[in-house]
C-alpha cells in the first residue's frame, strides 16, 4: 500500500472517530458519512502504476548495459593509448642491431661470366673493382673454370666493376653491392674496345635507423588515433543518443592494439554488450 493511500485511510478513520464521539456526547450529526470511492485507487490506476514501475526497471537495466559497454570500451581504448605511447617512446636501435634489420657496412659479392652463344662459363676473365668517382682500383680477381668469381668486404656504395679478356668485348658495370649477388655478365666475342657499359645501381638493402623510426612513429600515431575513437565511442554510449555512431567508433578502436590483443578484446566485448542496450538509444527509439 502506498504512502498516499495510507494517509487517506488514516484521515477517513479520524473523521469516523470524531462523528462517533459527537453522537455519544449527545451532539447532532448534521451530515451523513459518505465514503467516496474516488479516495481509493482504481484498478486501472493500479495497473498503470505497475506498468510504470516495469518500464522504470527496463530503463534501469538498459542503463546498466550501456554503462558496462562504455567501461569496457573505455578501458580497452586506454590500453591502446598506453601501447601507442610506448611505441613512440621506444628506441628501435636494439631491433636494428639484430641480424634481420642490421645494415652492414660491407658485403661479399660474387657472380659469373658466361659465353654469349652457349652460356658456358668463361675462364680467366679479369674482374677489376673500381671506386666510382676516382676509378681507383680496389680489388681484382680472375674467374675460375665455371666463370665464377667472388670478392670480400666490398663497401655498400656505388662501384664500377670491369670484365675483360682478350677476344671479348670489355664490360663495365656500375652497381651497388648487396648480399644477393651480381647478375651474370654476358661475354660477347669481339675487340676489347669499344667498352659495353651497363648500369645496375640498386638501392642499398637493409633497414636504416630513419626507416625504423619513421615506421615506429607512424604505428604509434595510428594506435593512439584509433584509441581516441574508442574514448569517443564510450562518451557516445554514456549519452545514449546515437547507437550506430557509437558502434562505428568502437569498431575503429579495434585497431588500437592495446597490449596487442587485450585492448581489442575488451572493446569487442563492449560492442556486444552495447547490443543489449540498443533500444535505449534515442535514434533507435525514433526508428
Amino acid at each position: 500500500m502506498s504512502d498516499e493511500r495510507e494517509a487517506r485511510m488514516e484521515a477517513l478513520r479520524a473523521r469516523v472517530k470524531a462523528k462517533k464521539e459527537a453522537a455519544l456526547s449527545g451532539g447532532i450529526i448534521e451530515e451523513e458519512l459518505v465514503v467516496s470511492t474516488q479516495e481509493l485507487p482504481s484498478a486501472e490506476s493500479t495497473r498503470q502504476q505497475e506498468d510504470d514501475e516495469w518500464y522504470e526497471l527496463m530503463d534501469l537495466d538498459a542503463d546498466r548495459w550501456r554503462n558496462l559497454a562504455a567501461v569496457l570500451i573505455l578501458v580497452g581504448s586506454i590500453l591502446g593509448m598506453v601501447s601507442g605511447a610506448l611505441i613512440l617512446q621506444g628506441n628501435p636501435t636494439e631491433l636494428l642491431n639484430t641480424s634481420l634489420f642490421a645494415e652492414q657496412e660491407s658485403v661479399d659479392i660474387s657472380g659469373t661470366a658466361l659465353e654469349d652463344v652457349d652460356g658456358n662459363g668463361v675462364e680467366n676473365v679479369s674482374v677489376v673493382l673500381l671506386e666510382a668517382e676516382s676509378r681507383a682500383e680496389l680489388q681484382s680477381t680472375l674467374t675460375d673454370g665455371f666463370g665464377y668469381f667472388s670478392m670480400k668486404n666490398v663497401a655498400q656504395e656505388v662501384h664500377i666493376i670491369v670484365f675483360s679478356k682478350e677476344g671479348y668485348v670489355t664490360v663495365e658495370r656500375t652497381f651497388v653491392p648487396d648480399n644477393v649477388g651480381l647478375d651474370p655478365v654476358t661475354m660477347k666475342s669481339g675487340n676489347a674496345t669499344p667498352v659495353r657499359e651497363e648500369n645496375d645501381q640498386q638501392s642499398i638493402s637493409g633497414w636504416t635507423l630513419d626507416n625504423a623510426v619513421g615506421l615506429s612513429t607512424a604505428i604509434g600515431v595510428l594506435t593512439i588515433g584509433t584509441a581516441l575513437l574508442g574514448i569517443q565511442s564510450a562518451v557516445e554510449i554514456r549519452r545514449g543518443k546515437h547507437y550506430r555512431r557509437s558502434q562505428y567508433l568502437a569498431a575503429g578502436a579495434l585497431f588500437s592494439r592495446g597490449l596487442i590483443i587485450v585492448g581489442p578484446t575488451l572493446i569487442l566485448f563492449g560492442m556486444i554488450v552495447n547490443l543489449f542496450a540498443k533500444m535505449d538509444f534515442e535514434d533507435q527509439r525514433e526508428d
